[in-house]
């Protein structure tokens, strides 16, 4: 068996790659990026240029949390896949996304539970956007009753190696 090679699609990926630090947070009550125990940072790796691994760490009140993202792009699907796990949460979210037509935004969805009511499913949105190489915006948002999606959160983060 022949292992497949990366695609354009898995490039978009690479420009994950790297040691980044959240700059701002409207998520995070008092974020603050210059104090140890306040600040995000994430390092990110590729497997193969297939699949990149995200690892964060950060202050969430008076702990640190931890934050695994996976994303690849399957051909046979023909969207990206993922998923996203935090030491905050039991949910094991699974990511379905696209690559708008800018070339610079990563769009993904996963089901969870809803914010106000745990017991009914709603449609989430995480969407990554390339600045530039060095730069990158990551927004949250939850799909509202007449269809549009309303932001919970969202940062900037830039590359520190």
């Amino acid at each position: 068996m022949e292992f497949p090679k990366p695609s354009e699609h898995h490039r978009v990926l690479d420009r994950l790659v790297g040691d980044w630090l959240y700059v701002t947070s409207t998520g995070m009550e008092g974020y603050d990026p210059e104090d140890p125990l306040k600040r995000w940072t994430e390092k990110v790796r590729s497997i193969g240029g297939l699949w990149v691994i995200a690892e964060g760490q950060g202050g969430m009140g008076d702990d640190t949390a931890t934050m695994i993202m996976t994303l690849g792009y399957d051909p046979r699907q023909g969207h990206y896949v993922g998923s996203w796990i935090g030491s905050m949460m039991d949910k094991f979210w699974i990511y379905k996304g696209w690559l708008e037509d800018d070339g610079q935004t990563l769009v993904l969805e996963a089901e969870g539970p809803g914010m106000q009511d745990p017991s009914r499913t709603e449609l989430y949105r995480d969407v990554i956007h390339f600045i530039d190489d060095d730069r990158r915006t990551f927004s949250g948002s939850v799909r509202q009753p007449d269809g549009s999606f309303k932001i919970f959160m969202s940062s900037e983060a830039k590359r520190i190696g």
